[in-house]
């Protein structure tokens, strides 16, 4: 009898172990996306995206990139793009290299913006720098602000296609 009452003891200490250990865990599975920043993060304006890279070592031409800037705002956004070299120095007018006829890189300099009207879309149009000829004047990068939310998407046209969507930079 004490031998029975002993294995009825120990099978509830197992069952009940068992009931509290799975009770407590929820289904498990990948973690959905982040939620919205708080209030506090600091994730309001100026909104900053970084495209990179956008040269093609030792590529021998020069292919197209189309930028393309879209405003999801309710009002008109304020746009800068700048194309920056490795060191971070905005190109925007600089000649780019191994072009001909000889092309310029797009963009605006110092605080000079260009307005986006709402739900509309900005395309940028330039080409890769040929980078064995002029290092210092080699495009890596593009940086996009704005006063309001916007997405901002890249295609590189070298070889085939490369779209991608360019990444929001954290605050």
């Amino acid at each position: 009898m004490r031998y029975c009452n002993f294995r009825v003891y120990i099978s509830s200490v197992v069952i009940g172990s068992v009931i509290a250990l799975t009770a407590c865990v929820g289904p498990q599975g990948p973690p959905g996306p982040a939620g919205p920043p708080g209030s506090s993060s600091g994730g309001g304006p100026p909104y900053e995206w970084v495209c990179t890279p956008i040269s093609i070592p030792k590529s021998g031409g020069n292919s197209a990139i189309d930028l393309s800037i879209f405003n999801g705002s309710a009002n008109a956004a304020n746009i800068a793009v700048h194309i920056l070299n490795e060191a971070g120095t905005n190109l925007a007018g600089h000649n780019i290299p191994g072009t001909n006829p000889v092309a310029q890189y797009p963009g605006q300099t110092g605080n000079n913006t260009v307005a986006l009207a709402a739900k509309n879309t900005l395309h940028v149009e330039f080409q890769v720098a040929q980078a064995q000829i002029d290092p210092p004047n080699i495009g890596t990068s593009v940086h996009v602000t704005s006063d309001n939310p916007i997405a901002v998407g890249i295609n590189i046209q070298w070889g085939g296609e490369f779209p991608r969507p360019c990444t929001l930079l954290p605050k």
